[in-house]
């Protein structure tokens, strides 16, 4: 009666363990992953998806920030943003994030 029953407790046991090893290493490399994309100079500050494959970001690089379009087939500098555009304090619209860039790329378009 028990004969069957054991060999099929070893394999649960078995297919348990594996799971646990790979939840424990999947998180060893999003640790890793996280350290190697870490960069000093360059910061992502905002981006907003615009459809499918296309984004606007603001990036920071050696203290400059950058209003950024990319795509899944290019990526281009649209232009170059004073600091004292993206984190004005008379911004009506300051309580969210989304509502300090969109006032950015407003003042850009002009």
């Amino acid at each position: 009666m028990f004969d069957g029953v054991l060999p099929l407790i070893i394999a649960l046991a078995a297919v348990g363990v594996v799971l646990y090893l790979s939840y424990l290493f999947s998180r060893y490399l999003a640790i890793g992953a996280a350290k190697i994309s870490k960069s000093k100079f360059i910061k992502v500050v905002d981006r907003v998806v615009l459809g499918q494959d296309r984004l606007l970001l603001i990036a920071t690089i050696g203290g400059r920030s950058y209003l950024i379009g990319a795509s899944a087939h290019s990526i281009q500098l649209l232009t170059e943003l004073e600091n004292n555009e993206m984190f004005d304090d008379n911004t009506p619209e300051k309580t969210s994030d989304f509502g300090a860039f969109k006032n950015v790329l407003k003042g850009r378009l002009r």
